[in-house]
């Protein structure tokens, strides 16, 4: 019998890889799930859109487990963590999706 080894289903690439709901030994809400760009960032273009903010805890680290881009969710913004610095991500497809 051959063994399969699990792979997380198209689209789904960013990781997430710090959990602020942590507590103790429990590894926390979302530690380990994977999720699409769009469950991260909220669509859109227009000034309204870029008003809502991330529904994601600050503090939340994610990482693209394709290319290794990682992002955090910092008071309600995504910022990509680039090194020692962060940069804010303006428009939703400022992050490579696939």
């Amino acid at each position: 019998m051959t063994r399969r080894l699990w792979q997380t289903p198209p689209g789904y690439y960013w990781k997430v890889v710090v959990d602020p709901t942590r507590s103790g030994d429990e590894p926390g809400i979302f530690y380990g799930g994977h999720f699409r760009w769009t469950d991260i960032v909220l669509p859109g273009w227009d000034e309204e859109s870029r008003r809502i903010p991330c529904p994601w805890p600050s503090g939340t680290v994610f990482e693209n487990v394709k290319t290794g881009e990682r992002v955090v969710i910092q008071r309600g913004k995504v910022v990509r963590a680039e090194g020692s610095r962060a940069v804010e991500l303006r428009q939703w497809t400022g992050v490579s999706s696939d």
